[in-house]
Formats: structure tokens, sequence, C-alpha cells
């Protein structure tokens, strides 16, 4: 989640008042992370034509630096592979996974915090071993994170009548038959919780892909029916659910499948039962893409700015323009891991695409980390890492700098606010990306400020900087009949010398299964390549 082009401008007309004795600034605001004119060149195909200067020949070539792709790297690393060289659109890395940095804190620009692997997940578990994020086991085999890594206490709290509240679920003045739904919600999930399939499989798994074939069915209708069907039709309780939903997916209730929201809840196993963790880190989960990308150890194979603009994957050719410099490299690869967005190959690709033009749709999101003079407060429940309100679209903010332990922290914060743009259809989230993308910087920055001036009236006179990121493709909707139709498979098919490893071939936005997805087509491509993998483990491997 990063992305940087400072502006300087104010934050327009909620914080931009003229400055008296003893008023602060007007706040400085910039753009950052994604730059939309880049994504404009390629679907426009303005950058295909021209002369090249270099040729490259490489073993293994990945389109992509985010999570997926950087998990492909670093096992292709591990394997014994140093002949990979890896192209990313933007200047940094990460996706949306990427990091920014205001004078007080670093910040995450999207992805920010990744829950303790729940047993089975290895090589998940290898990486963080290598990361120092596990420190060693207990004398019953289980991972011991370092205490920096883990998200503090308080860790939700939520906004409504005038006062904060523990927690996100809003008990407060609710009615017995409220309480009763929600006490009927939990024993469901209970029921459901670790249990396996016909097929030996457990009914939610990550990644997606190994989960039992017995409740896939309920990927055909919406979790909001899905409720219905259980009579589970209280505010407070579809309040709660759809802001899981929009947290994970960019989707409301009745907009994703029945079968990813029960995912959400018990893929990783019951909150109060499987005694994990969140991990965190200030600049969120770019912090994990930074440690894979060091151990792939790319050095000037990794290509920062650098678009690809055709692909051939029968030949196995790639066409990269590079906008700095106007250079432009013909790429030569035994095999080409595509780990950017899926919907972005079909306008590359040399030949038809079998996947047809819309069959995914994604959720833009609008991020602003917002640096703050003085931490929020607030009547009721304290200042928590995650704060939410229960009124509006946004999902409120968390705080990048929670983590600090009480004997370093410094005046201030950086507070990072998210706010998925939902859409019920194409349609519409073609008019949620045209307002996001045409809304100039004054405008979002005023949004922002006024989002957390409801939860926290008087704020705009403690913001100093803000740093706003626009995701016009954040996020795959898991809406009903992805997940286990025929438009995915087809998604996530080889092409030729090509594979998909996207987090959006999964089906799920989750940072999982965007490096399970990597693992899985590194491992293909050794397998091509006629090269072993003697350290592969079972759960990177096809389901």
């Amino acid at each position: 989640m990063k992305r940087r082009e400072f502006l300087g401008a104010t934050a327009g007309t909620v914080a931009s008042a003229a400055c008296g004795p003893g008023q602060h600034s007007p706040p400085l605001s910039e753009f950052v992370g994604p730059d939309p004119e880049r994504g404009h060149h390629l679907r426009e195909g303005t950058w295909r034509e021209g002369p090249v200067h270099e040729t490259i020949h490489t073993e293994v070539a990945i389109v992509g630096g985010g999570a997926a792709g950087s998990a492909a790297a670093w096992r292709l690393r591990r394997a014994g592979l140093g002949d990979v060289h890896l192209f990313e659109l933007e200047d940094d890395v990460g996706g949306t996974a990427r990091g920014g940095e205001l004078p007080r804190s670093r910040h995450p620009l999207g992805a920010h915090y990744l829950p303790t692997p729940p047993p089975g997940c290895l090589a998940l578990e290898r990486l963080l071993e290598e990361l120092g994020v596990i420190l060693g086991r207990d004398a019953r085999g289980r991972p011991e994170y370092a205490p920096s890594a883990i998200a503090a206490a308080p860790l939700e709290r939520h906004f409504g009548r005038g006062r904060w509240y523990e927690g996100l679920y809003p008990a407060a003045g609710e009615t017995a038959d409220e309480a009763a739904q929600w006490a009927r919600w939990h024993a469901h999930l209970r029921d459901l919780d670790g249990r396996r399939g016909a097929d030996g499989r457990p009914l939610f798994a990550i990644p997606v892909a190994r989960s039992s074939a017995e409740l896939r069915h309920l990927d055909a209708v919406s979790f909001a029916a899905y409720l219905d069907d259980l009579g589970l039709v209280s505010e407070r309780l579809r309040w709660a659910l759809d802001y899981a939903c929009r947290d994970d997916y960019g989707c409301t209730l009745a907009q994703t499948s029945a079968f990813a929201g029960l995912h959400h809840f018990l893929a990783r196993g019951l909150e109060e039962t499987r005694g994990g963790f969140l991990l965190t880190w200030p600049e969120g989960n770019a912090r994990l893409v930074r440690g894979m990308l060091e151990r792939a150890d790319l050095g000037d194979r990794l290509h920062r700015g650098a678009a690809v603009v055709a692909v051939d994957p029968h030949a196995g050719e790639l066409r990269v323009h590079r906008p700095a410099d106007g250079r432009r490299l013909r790429v030569h690869a035994r095999a080409i891991l595509w780990a950017a967005p899926r919907f972005v190959l079909g306008r590359l690709l040399v030949g038809a695409d079998p996947l047809p033009a819309g069959a995914l749709t994604y959720a833009p999101w609008l991020v602003a980390s917002v640096d703050v003079r003085t931490a929020p407060r607030g009547i009721g429940a304290r200042l928590a890492w995650d704060n939410v309100p229960l009124a509006g679209p946004s999902l409120g903010y968390v705080v990048a700098t929670h983590g600090e332990s009480v004997d370093a922290r410094r005046p201030g914060a950086v507070l990072t606010y998210y706010e998925p743009l939902c859409g019920d259809g194409p349609a519409e989230l073609a008019a949620q990306r045209q307002r996001l993308l045409a809304g100039d910087l004054s405008t979002w920055s005023d949004h922002v400020v006024a989002a957390l001036a409801a939860m926290h009236p008087g704020i705009a006179s403690e913001i100093s900087r803000i740093a706003v990121t626009r995701w016009g493709h954040a996020m795959i909707r898991p809406v009903p009949g992805l997940l286990f139709g025929e438009s995915l498979a087809r998604a996530r098919a080889p092409i030729g010398r090509l594979r998909p490893c996207a987090a959006d071939v999964a089906g799920l936005p989750l940072f999982e299964e965007a490096f399970y997805q990597g693992c899985g087509a590194a491992l293909a491509a050794l397998a091509d390549l006629g090269r072993n993998a003697p350290d592969a483990l079972a759960d990177e491997l096809p389901a």
C-alpha cells in the first residue's frame, strides 16, 4: 500500500480557515500510491509501439511486485533459482501492501495486518520465521511471536451516539431479542468451527482452494440471504457482519457470497478459541513484502517503474516500457508469473484472452494517513488500534503508531483512514471509480478530515499532513458465484508459458491468498523448467 507524488495543497474547506494567534497552519496534503496515469496508458495502449533498446533472457519473469509477486520471487530464491526478473509498474513495490512515511511515522497505504496463521500454514510460518516474526516454538510446537509484531490492546472500539464503546459489536441498548440473535449467530459459528467435510477437508480453509466441497454451494447465495434463512435480522448483528465484509472484501452483506462471509469468521478458527494474534507494523504488510524481496536478492533484476505493455504467452515474450527514460525492453522468459491484477492481462495479450472482459469485479478504495499533533481521545473507551464509526461509509481508522512502547512514544500519532467504495454491479463500481479518480486533492482531503471530525470534533486543527491514496481496483470482490465458478477457473488457468498468480485469481483479497498463489506458481514454474524444489511443503502445492 504505497504511492507517492507530492502535490502540496491545503486540506480545503474543513481545515483551511485563516490562522489566527495560537492557531496552526493548514495541513499539507499529497497524493501517494499508484499513479492513475500509468494505468490509463496501459488501457489505451499508448506505450505499446516503439523501438527496443535492450533484450533480456531469463528463466522466470514475474510481473507485479505486490505480495504474490514478492512471494514468488522469495520462493524461487529458496529453491536456488537466481535467474529471475521482476517488473513492477509503479516506482515502489508492494501493490496494495505498500507503505509510506509521514514525519511522525511510517504508515500503510493499504493492507495493514496479518492474523497469525492457523495450523497447517507451514510455508507462511516458514516465512515469518525467516523474517524474525516467529522467534521459536513452545513445548507443544506452537509458534511464539515477536511481541513487537503483535497488535497491542486495546484492539477495537466503535463510535456511536456521541461516545466510544469497546469492541465492534454495538451492544449498548440492545433488546433481549437482539442479544439472543447475537448468541444464536455465535452458536452457529461454533457448530461449524473445526468441522471437516466428507472429503476430509476443513469446511473453510486457507488457502481457500483447500476448503471442503461440502459447503461450496453456499458460494451461490449472498451472505445477506444466508442470514435471512437463519432468521438473523437484527440490525446490530447485520451492521457488525456488514462491517466485516466491507473491511475484508470491499463488499456489503448483499454483495458477498455466503461462503466468503463464513470463511472470514471460520478459516482461521473462531477468534475466541483459536488463541491467535493480529500481527502489524507501522507500515502494515509492507514489512512482509520488503522482507520477501530482500531475501529474494534480485538486485538490478528488480525493475521498478517498468510497464509491461504487451505479452505473448506462447512465445514467452514481454514488451516493457520505462516511462522515466522512455527505454523499451524485450524480455524472453521460459516461464512468466503474472502477479499483477488479472483484468489487466486481457488488455496486453497477443491473442484472445480466455477470460471474458468484466468477469471479475474489483472494489475501489480510498485510504488516507493523517499526521496529528495530539493523539485523539474521546468519551468512553480509550483509543484503540482500530477505531470504527457506526454511521457513514467509512471503516474508521487504525493508529499506525499504536504499537510504540510507552517509553519511546512521542507526541502525536498517525491515523490511517479506510473507506471502500461499494457498488452493486459493474456500472455502479465504474461510477465509484470515476468519482474516486476525478476528485482532486482538496476534495478528498476535506472528505477525510470531515469523517474524522465526526468522531473527533476539533481534530482538524491538530492535523499537520495528509497522504491520500486512491485505489481504483484495490480488491477482487467475492460476489455470489465467483469462488468456485467458471470465471475464476478461467482466470487462474495457465496460458502458454504464463501463470496468473495474484490474489484476485484466488477470489479472496487476503495476504495469505496472495502468498500461496505466488508460492504455488513458483513451484509450478520450477516443475516446468525441470527443476526440483526439495524443500516444497504440502500446503504450497495445488489443492
